[in-house]
């Protein structure tokens, strides 16, 4: 049975200089699989579930945000093991800030791409997630 309401988010799409350097970026430190590429524009897949859609932007704007002069994110993804996820990306050399235990909101810490696009990684194990 169809109803017509929004059943969640279906992927999200970020400005970068350069779709294959990028793709290649997240490939590596995260294991996302690309498909249907194109010029300029490239889907990032988690198995069959898409992520991320990168496309090559001819402006310097990114997925970032200020409040109070402090950078937000827009994007969130979560992970079962945020504290192996952070280890493995420090050892990446990936910009990333300090993993934050906020109690029952979870952990959280936020890592930057090549172009400076800001996400936030969320780890909580009492909320539904489909994926």
């Amino acid at each position: 049975m169809t109803t017509g309401k929004i059943l969640g988010i279906a992927y999200n799409v970020i400005p970068v200089s350069n779709a294959e350097q990028s793709a290649a970026w997240f490939v590596n430190h995260f294991g996302f699989n690309i498909r249907q590429p194109r010029e300029g524009y490239i889907s990032l897949f988690r198995d069959n579930r898409p992520i991320l859609d990168l496309i090559e932007s001819d402006h310097d704007s990114r997925a970032v945000f200020q409040v109070k002069q402090k950078k937000r994110w827009v994007i969130t993804f979560f992970t079962d093991d945020i504290v192996k996820l952070h280890t493995e990306l420090t050892a990446g050399h990936v910009r990333v800030g300090k993993v934050s235990d906020e109690g029952i909101y979870g952990k959280f810490f936020t890592f930057e791409d090549l172009d400076g696009n800001l996400f936030d990684v969320w780890e909580h194990h009492d909320c539904e997630l489909i994926y």
